[in-house]
């Protein structure tokens, strides 16, 4: 089973940096802890917030896929527009499907 203690570890074992402290610090970085595991990918979410000298954006939430071979982990929809239902609820939809793109 995929968690995200498990995906960080390999994402790091495997030469990428997506968990760097200080990339996670840049952009204000945070992990959901649900995770959900399709066919070939595990599927979870992120938040993140932008903070500038005179404004601080709300937090918004991204999808990300993680590799479990290759260890890669990349944006499944727009980065930080979603809200953290919507980020859930696609995710979960992703870890439910089969390769055609139709639910299991």
């Amino acid at each position: 089973m995929w968690n995200i203690a498990r995906i960080k570890q390999t994402n790091a074992e495997r030469g990428f940096h997506f968990f760097d402290l200080s990339t996670m610090r840049f952009f204000r970085s945070r992990v959901l802890s649900e995770t959900f595991p399709g066919e070939q990918d595990v599927y979870f979410v992120t938040n993140e917030q932008f903070v500038g000298s005179e404004y601080t954006a709300p937090r918004k939430y991204t999808v990300r896929s993680f590799n479990p071979e290759s260890g890669d982990i990349r944006t499944v929809k727009p980065f930080n527009e979603l809200t953290c239902s919507k980020a859930l609820r696609i995710a979960r939809d992703l870890g439910q499907t089969v390769g055609t793109g139709r639910p299991a």
